[in-house]
């Protein structure tokens, strides 16, 4: 029996999809409007392209490629262990199989029981790493969510400073998130801003 295990971890990115540096720049450098009293700014980017935002994807990533390289090694250890066993079976039914006009009937029946119990015990193996698998899988997972928030609130802990900065400098009454917005004016886009004072921090 072949030991199969979902390893993939859960991964969810803290940054998303980013803008290109040219479009990027090009925003960054048009006026913003006289008197307007709102603008909006691009969380993704904020922390794909900032210096904390940066750190805390590489954070994130290192800890799921460290947790990964472990449920790799211990499912390969259960796995080797596993294949030594099927390999013992095999070379048990191979002897019972060829022994059969030669063995008495009492050596046959007693290979036939070892036979037997070797299966239960390579079932009962197998469905036991499965289960070990599952739960080092889960735990990982949950040491990976548990940086990612906490990461998230020291990020978020920085990043309303900064935000407050950049709308006070500018004279701002609200800052939109640019998620959700259907359409607005480039001009309005104070993510460089923020990304630059976060950086500062």
């Amino acid at each position: 029996m072949r030991l199969v295990v979902l390893t993939t971890l859960l991964a969810a990115a803290l940054s998303g999809v980013t803008a290109t540096p040219a479009a990027a720049q090009a925003r960054s450098s048009l006026p913003f409007p006289a008197g307007t009293k709102y603008a909006f700014v691009d969380l993704q980017r904020v922390v794909a392209e900032s210096v904390p935002g940066q750190s805390a994807n590489a954070q994130v990533q290192q800890l799921l490629e460290a947790k990964r390289a472990e449920i790799e090694a211990r499912q390969a250890t259960l796995q080797t262990q596993i294949d030594a066993k099927n390999q013992s079976l095999l070379s048990m039914q191979q002897r019972l199989a060829q022994g059969e006009t030669v063995m008495s009937l009492e050596a046959r029946q007693g290979l036939t029981r070892d036979i037997a119990r070797l299966q239960v015990d390579i079932q009962r193996d197998t469905e036991d790493a499965q289960a070990e698998m599952q739960r080092v899988t889960q735990d990982a997972d949950a040491e990976v969510t548990d940086l990612q928030q906490r990461l998230q609130v020291d990020l978020d802990s920085r990043l309303g400073p900064a935000l407050a900065a950049v709308a006070s400098a500018r004279g701002i009454d609200f800052i939109l998130n640019s998620a959700g917005l259907v359409w607005a004016n480039p001009a309005l886009d104070l993510t460089q801003l923020v990304i630059d004072d976060l950086n500062r921090r």
